[in-house]
């Protein structure tokens, strides 16, 4: 049974859109990888935070880390969806690719999962024919944006 995948599919849309933004011929895998470690726990942390305030100042309630932390550990999988496109980064670091191709290599990866996140959603809602089209070009839509992203500011 698959699980509440949110926040790693707003993982993967982070990091591929910030690696959209990435300026490869500025930068070297080594300041890429931190960055995208640091923008993502700053991220997590952001989306954790958001909602443990919102709790808060719904229910009237004073700051306690114990219910911060709990919400972190629940959107730990902020981190395990942005791991994706960042795998891609690391292993054609190791393949001693250009920084390029590689960010290249990861924005597609984002896109492309979330063209297969809506695919297997369709698939596990037993959708055939114009229904599964449909929403497979939705998320092809999705991940479309990431790469327009990176098309227009490179």
């Amino acid at each position: 049974m698959l699980s509440d995948l949110s926040a790693a599919i707003y993982g993967t849309m982070t990091v591929g859109a910030l690696l959209a933004a990435e300026s490869a011929e500025k930068e070297t895998y080594l300041k890429t990888v931190i960055s995208v470690v640091i923008t993502l726990v700053i991220y997590w942390f952001a989306h954790s935070y958001a909602e443990f305030a919102s709790e808060r100042l719904k229910d009237r309630e004073p700051l306690r880390l114990g219910p911060l932390g709990r919400i972190m550990v629940t959107q730990v999988p902020i981190l395990f969806g942005a791991a994706i496109p960042l795998v891609a980064v690391l292993v054609l670091w190791l393949a001693d690719a250009s920084l390029s191709t590689a960010v290249d290599a990861a924005v597609w990866t984002s896109a492309i999962v979330v063209m297969l996140i809506e695919l297997l959603a369709a698939l596990r809602a037993k959708r055939t024919g114009r229904e599964l089209v449909f929403q497979t070009l939705f998320g092809a839509l999705l991940g479309l944006l990431i790469i327009l992203l990176r098309l227009t500011l490179h």
